[in-house]
């Protein structure tokens, strides 16, 4: 007897899912928005393991942490005490999950073609490099590969540089520095897509600058993140003496590193006991500290609908501020005259959180470049899963601000 294909996928999948972290009935929990006398109490609860904050705790913004069903009724019972009036907007995420899953899967069964690039559905580590390749191999004198280093696992740090001709200044853009941010990718590939395939339309945009393009910054965590635990963050490196892996790479950077004082390894935010303790880390800033023509750097992670800049480490404004906000404040309306999406403006310590050792803030702070931007992509509700179906709006809004930032890019100047 012959096996329906959903039947053949779901085996698939329970298989698969066998050696998958199960987030069966853990659940997503929403505060109220944060006052300033609330988040002081939000805050610490990153440092805990047993709490898996989706965003973080902000004034104005309400928070949402997953929690393990034997948790669930710790962290309610804090939120209450906070008078933070808790409340489920994710009942299942393993269901959720599983959806997702089931979902790609599908769309997979179904492609024609044999291309590796696809916008209508997230794409895996191996499948990322292979289009790579074939753009190169296409476009052979605008692309080329630069292996910028290897992650500690052994897989390519693989940057894609488009360029037309010598004397440009460069933008470099990253994605995936955090695992469980799928949606990042596609945007970096729609970049690629867009100067390549369609040079004929956008040749300006390459003519004006340099591109360097790293889709997948942290290659084991991304990988792991599909084939072991969806929403894990870090890297995958060993800590000495402890049983829990990986460094937060977002958080290694030589730029006020290590000042959130967070000391646990088991936390999402680990910095390390030294920065450039990863090698994906320490291999991006040689890159573009070596590389002098690169005057911008967008960090593109998820999620929040957030386009901001240094600093992190404190509410100072930085001493380029109109500078910055200027062409953020251009590239969130480019954007936003798409089809209506709204982004928050600002620096990230007044818009979003106190943050250290960022590469967005060593960029600029360290490696003197002159425009640094994150792009904090929507959730729409999905937290760091949104549907494939939301790939498309998302990453052809998002070019339009990429746009604005490359004529910006053309005019810094690095010191």
């Amino acid at each position: 007897m012959r096996l329906s294909l959903s039947i053949v996928l779901l085996l698939a999948f329970a298989c698969a899912n066998a050696t998958r972290k199960s987030y069966s009935c853990y659940k997503v929990i929403r505060t109220d928005v944060l006052s300033k006398e609330s988040i002081k109490g939000v805050a610490p609860l990153q440092h805990r393991p047993e709490f898996n904050f989706w965003s973080q705790p902000m004034v104005g913004r309400a928070v949402e942490i997953m929690v393990a069903p034997q948790h669930e009724a710790l962290l309610t019972g804090i939120l209450r005490r906070m008078k933070l009036n808790p409340t489920v907007i994710i009942e299942d995420v393993g269901r959720e999950e599983q959806m997702e899953r089931d979902y790609i899967a599908q769309i997979k069964s179904q492609r024609k073609n044999g291309r590796e690039v696809t916008f209508d559905n997230f794409m895996t580590f191996d499948e990322i490099q292979a289009y790579l390749a074939e753009l190169v191999a296409a476009y052979p004198d605008l692309a080329s590969l630069i292996q910028i280093g290897t992650s500690t696992g052994g897989r390519p740090l693989n940057v894609l540089k488009i360029s037309n001709g010598p004397g440009k200044k460069a933008l470099f853009t990253d994605a995936a520095i955090h695992a469980r941010e799928w949606i990042t990718p596609p945007v970096a590939l729609k970049i690629a897509f867009e100067l390549l395939e369609n040079y004929s339309i956008n040749q300006g945009l390459v003519d004006l600058v340099d591109w360097y393009i790293l889709p997948v910054a942290n290659p084991d965590g991304y990988v792991y993140s599909w084939e072991s635990d969806r929403y894990w963050r870090k890297t995958r490196s060993e800590n000495p003496g402890s049983s829990c892996i990986g460094t937060d790479p977002n958080r290694n950077f030589d730029f006020h590193w290590g000042e959130e004082g967070v000391t646990n390894p088991c936390g999402e935010t680990w910095p390390n006991t030294r920065p450039f303790s990863e090698p994906e880390t320490a291999a991006m800033s040689v890159f573009i500290n070596n590389t002098l023509e690169i005057t911008t750097y967008i960090a593109l992670h998820s999620y929040g609908q957030l386009l901001i800049f240094p600093y992190g480490h404190t509410t100072e404004l930085p001493p380029t501020f109109d500078v910055l906000n200027g062409h953020a404040l251009e590239a969130a309306a480019a954007l936003e005259a798409v089809s209506g999406t709204v982004y928050e403006v600002g620096t990230v310590a007044n818009v979003l959180y106190y943050s250290y050792g960022a590469c967005r803030d060593w960029a600029y702070g360290a490696a003197g470049l002159p425009l640094s931007y994150t792009f904090e992509l929507p959730g729409n509700g999905f937290g760091f899963s949104p549907p494939p179906t939301d790939i498309i709006p998302v990453v052809t809004e998002t070019w339009e601000a990429i746009k604005v930032l490359a004529v910006a890019a053309a005019g810094a100047v690095r010191p």
